[in-house]
């Protein structure tokens, strides 16, 4: 199976200049740093950037910013276009034995995007792909063969018309490229992107609510220093701030806590949404999140615990508390022993199911709707209850799925 590694950009100045698509951010990153991540995602390994109107200073410039972000791990060339056709300079690039991507550098686009259209294009590799997510309009992303790379600097100019490149349509409704070329532009791509980052929720609160005030919020955050994992660290304390209001025990605190834990609901989208719009996701930070929702969810059921201590005695509160703290413990070894993840031993039953809805954000509210109600007492026996027949019906699956193994 041929398989894609080389990305030729070609670079020209948009009408305000090229600060439009080197400096001004797009979503927290610029547009052209964004376009050679997104192509590294989509499995480019070299890149081959040609522009016109840019000294050797200035190319060496922004050449050196990319190759100094720690995201970027592959092989960068970059030339004025003109010298390097008029210089030969193209035979001192190895020539692809693979086809390779020609892209307008102006792209703003996802990684599914140029996935799909490689996937697509891979099919007939002899033969010249455009991208088009609208009938009449060829985006700035074609697919040629390798033996087109010798004659590059007629591709630069645009594909000849003795060879009409095969439209690859993909579905404007879930896909979107946009080519950058003034500031409406520019802002248009933020709201695609913004607006793209729903297709990455999945829980019920998260698409119908949280993600409403979540895009909001990491419209801004985008624009700061703070990475995805500051913020994280960040929702961490608004969560244990919960967690000291339950403790309270009086009605105000109740309802404040549940308010600030519905708050870090909406801001574990953020945290999320950030990561992805500055394409800065690693396992670390995926670990953290984890981490800092399980410290949420300890400081949170023993703030409640404290707090219903304080209105009804301890054994009302200690009782429930340490049901809960026994179901949870078995729940967290059932899942995450021996397989490790979120419930992936039990991948193909109807157990697993059960277990990311319950994993989800979604019982935050819950809790609110008890909070205002003024009967944390109440979640705090169905927590308790609820945990130790949920561990044992994890346990009475878990054996059948061992039995049917073995």
């Amino acid at each position: 199976m041929k398989s894609v590694s080389l990305a030729v950009i070609l670079l020209s100045p948009p009408k305000c200049g090229y600060s439009l698509i080197l400096e001004k951010k797009i979503a927290g990153t610029p547009a052209l740093k964004r376009l050679v991540l997104i192509l590294q995602r989509a499995g480019i390994k070299e890149f081959l950037v040609l522009s016109n109107k840019l000294d050797d200073q200035e190319i060496k410039t922004h050449k050196n910013r990319i190759e100094k972000d720690s995201r970027f791990k592959s092989l960068l060339h970059w030339y004025d276009r003109t010298s390097f056709f008029e210089t030969n300079t193209v035979e001192e690039i190895t020539l692809p034995s693979e086809p390779f991507l020609l892209v307008n550098g102006n792209l703003v686009t996802h990684q599914k995007v140029v996935q799909q259209f490689m996937e697509a294009g891979l099919n007939e590799p002899d033969n010249i792909h455009c991208l088009a997510l609208e009938p009449e309009k060829p985006g700035g992303l074609y697919l040629m063969p390798p033996a087109i790379f010798s004659s590059l600097h007629q591709s630069a100019e645009g594909v000849g018309s003795e060879e009409r490149p095969s439209r690859i349509n993909l579905s404007p409704a879930a896909n979107f490229w946009i080519e950058v070329q003034n500031k409406e532009s520019a802002r248009e791509a933020e709201e695609k992107l913004l607006n793209y980052n729903k297709n990455h929720h999945h829980q019920f609160m998260d698409i119908w609510f949280n993600s409403i005030f979540s895009r909001y919020i990491s419209a801004k955050l985008v624009q700061t220093p703070l990475t995805p994992n500051m913020l994280t660290l960040f929702g961490l304390l608004i969560g244990l701030w919960a967690g000291w209001c339950f403790a309270q025990g009086n009605y105000i605190s109740n309802v404040a806590g549940g308010i600030l834990l519905a708050l870090t609901a909406i801001w574990d989208c953020c945290d999320g949404d950030v990561a992805r719009l500055k394409l800065m996701e690693s396992d670390f930070g995926e670990t953290l999140d984890t981490t800092c929702d399980n410290i949420i969810n300890v400081f949170i059921f023993t703030g409640m615990m404290l707090g219903v201590a304080k209105t009804q005695g301890w054994m009302q509160a200690l009782i429930p508390f340490i049901m809960l703290v026994v179901g949870g413990s078995l729940i967290f070894v059932l899942i995450y022993f021996p397989k490790g993840g979120k419930g992936s031993f039990f991948k193909d039953s109807w157990m697993y199911d059960v277990i990311q809805v319950l994993a989800s954000r979604n019982f935050i509210y819950v809790i609110l709707v008890f909070a205002i109600s003024n009967h944390l007492d109440w979640f705090l026996w169905l927590a308790g209850i609820g945990s130790l027949i949920f561990a044992l019906a994890l346990f009475i699956v878990k054996h059948q799925v061992l039995d049917k193994t073995n």
